[in-house]
């Protein structure tokens, strides 16, 4: 019995493995094409597009691994390739975001609206100079 969990976890970190080394190329390009973008000023529109086109590679084999992992692991081939697109969509929205972010950060500050002309007060009875009295009278 112990034999047996132990060659399951064996297989099954062997199995992780296969997967261990796509994703971290993937993550590595995303990385290099973060700093990429941002040394040739790429506008955050634009970023999702230019990402996918630099890491196509290691985004196909990160795909193709995660599915295979999932069919030797009983899995249908089309969820497999449904849940593997979510995995690599996750990974480029975040990558995505966080450009997004560091783009708004590192932009220069905005010009300040010119401030308007507070209007003056209005007068008032109370507010109105006051006649002194003569005293005595």
């Amino acid at each position: 019995m112990i034999a047996l969990v132990m060659a399951s976890a064996i297989y099954l970190t062997g199995l992780q493995a296969a997967i261990n080394a796509p994703r971290d190329e993937f993550r590595a390009c995303l990385k290099q094409t973060g700093a990429k973008a941002t040394s040739e000023k790429v506008g955050a529109d634009a970023y999702e597009a230019y990402l996918r086109a630099a890491c196509s590679g290691q985004l196909s084999a990160l795909r193709n691994a995660l599915i295979g992992f999932s069919v030797k692991n009983g899995m249908a081939r089309k969820q497999a390739g449904s849940d593997a697109d979510m995995t690599v969509d996750d990974y480029i929205s975040s990558s995505v975001d966080h450009y997004k972010f560091m783009a708004d950060v590192n932009s220069p500050p905005k010009p300040a609206a010119p401030a308007q002309a507070t209007p003056a007060a209005q007068a008032t009875p109370a507010s109105a100079p006051q006649q002194s009295k003569p005293q005595g009278q």
